[in-house]
């Protein structure tokens, strides 16, 4: 709770003196990266930053559920290794625990660099918030035709 407390505090002090986007803004950007992007009128980045947060939490949660079944395999070879008989049996156990082990490892270094992506994401997106660049006024051209008519809004990545 704390921590939560720290960086809100730390995210109100940096919003009240950041040139480029209101405190609105960033508060978005904080809550979910690249939506203050978004609302301040950078839609690339914006959307590469949602992509990228979207893509990193998925992967998270994608690496804790094979993680779980990682180690639910472990404790069953666990048991059975336990409860073999048979030297046999006891080696094949021992290395199926060794497998399930090693899956399990990989699971959660997977888990772990996905979470450090995500907040890097964040991280990104809160100092292109604070610090980036203004966008611009956004032109909008018009071409009227006679049965038809084009309107073309353009922005900057």
């Amino acid at each position: 709770m704390r921590l939560v407390t720290v960086l809100i505090l730390f995210i109100l002090l940096f919003s009240s003196i950041a040139d480029c986007a209101t405190e609105e803004e960033i508060v978005y950007s904080a809550i979910f990266p690249g939506w203050g992007q978004i609302k301040s009128g950078r839609y690339g980045r914006g959307t590469l930053f949602m992509a990228m947060e979207v893509v990193a939490l998925t992967g998270i949660v994608v690496a804790n559920i094979q993680y779980d079944r990682d180690i639910e395999a472990l404790e069953s070879s666990r048991a059975l290794f336990e409860n073999a008989t048979y030297i046999g049996d006891a080696q094949y156990y021992n290395d199926q625990m060794k497998k399930n082990w090693e899956d399990a490892d990989r699971m959660n270094t997977y888990r772990t660099v996905l979470t450090g992506a995500a907040i890097g994401i964040w991280s990104l997106s809160m100092i292109d918030m604070i610090w980036g660049d203004d966008p611009e006024n956004i032109p909008i051209s018009m071409k009227i035709n006679k049965n038809e008519f084009f309107i073309t809004k353009s922005f900057k990545f």
